[in-house]
């Protein structure tokens, strides 16, 4: 990560760190709109840029999405920097959990596979001020019906600084704000086993959410020069080869940057995304053919 985009990811943490403003209990959901349709403006040689529509702003009456947003057939999970907030289907807030571990105090976009979420946590600023003597890269698995951490894995000897995390049911792929990759982990017998780094073009910056479905990988991006939903094939196997993207969507910044995302299950072609105190439904026109939607 050159100096620039260092300065502007430590800017966001200091940003983010500290808890959203309190709960407004007559915050409700905005009036209906009528959609919006988006394209991205990006153009690169084998890049297809399909229309994405927003169909939905919904205002959180309580809670918040400042990191990411993950899905289950029942319920929806949102994060902040420093909690997990839990959801209806409705977007009806059930449960608000801090989420505390020693020696980190950022939680990023989480993801839900079978029951659990999970999350990566890292040690950001503390009062304006980054010491990096203090950074820490821990992924922590957290059962989904009551929000309790179950198991950590400290990774900082692999890197330190960690933020979206998503499991495909075998292996943890995981952004990295300093080294611009997502690595990837195999889970044996409960131990992390560094497989490979997926690499992508550094015009991108680091991700801000990830998705594994169908064989493609999905990653979204927002302090680069090249901003959107992106979706890549997945290679047989992994290189320092940088991978080129081959569709973008543009999802719109009207509260904030981008954070994490999530397709909606039994709508394999919609996702929500996180934007503070609201979320955001859109439709992505010419997603993936046969792309086999996540149940988890």
């Amino acid at each position: 990560m050159n100096r620039i985009a260092r300065s502007a990811a430590l800017a966001v943490l200091v940003l983010v760190i500290s808890p959203l403003a309190a709960d407004e209990p007559d915050a409700k959901r905005d009036d209906p709109q009528p959609p919006q349709t988006y394209r991205s403006s990006l153009q690169l040689p084998g890049l297809a840029t399909p229309e994405s529509v927003l169909l939905e702003r919904h205002r959180l009456a309580k809670g918040a999405a400042g990191q990411g947003v993950a899905l289950s057939d029942r319920f929806y999970f949102t994060s902040t920097s420093s909690s997990i907030c839990k959801y209806d289907r409705d977007w009806n807030l059930l449960q608000e959990q801090p989420i505390r571990i020693p020696g980190v105090n950022h939680l990023g976009a989480i993801h839900h596979h079978d029951g659990f979420l999970w999350a990566g946590l890292l040690h950001g600023p503390e009062n304006g001020k980054h010491d990096p003597k203090l950074n820490r890269s821990v992924i922590a698995k957290i059962r989904a019906s009551d929000l309790s951490v179950v198991a950590t894995w400290d990774i900082t000897s692999d890197l330190d600084w960690i933020d979206p995390v998503c499991f495909d049911g075998q292996r943890l792929w995981v952004g990295d704000l300093h080294d611009l990759g997502i690595h990837c982990y195999r889970l044996d017998a409960d131990q992390l086993k560094h497989i490979g780094t997926f690499r992508y073009p550094k015009a991108l910056s680091f991700s801000q959410g990830i998705r594994i479905v169908g064989g493609k990988l999905y990653s979204i991006h927002t302090f680069g020069s090249m901003d959107g939903l992106f979706e890549f094939d997945l290679p047989e196997r992994l290189s320092e080869e940088p991978q080129s993207p081959r569709r973008v969507w543009h999802i719109d910044e009207p509260l904030m940057h981008l954070e994490g995302f999530d397709f909606i299950p039994g709508q394999p072609q919609q996702i929500w995304t996180a934007q503070g105190r609201e979320v955001h439904r859109y439709e992505l026109n010419q997603i993936a053919a046969g792309r086999q939607e996540d149940q988890s």
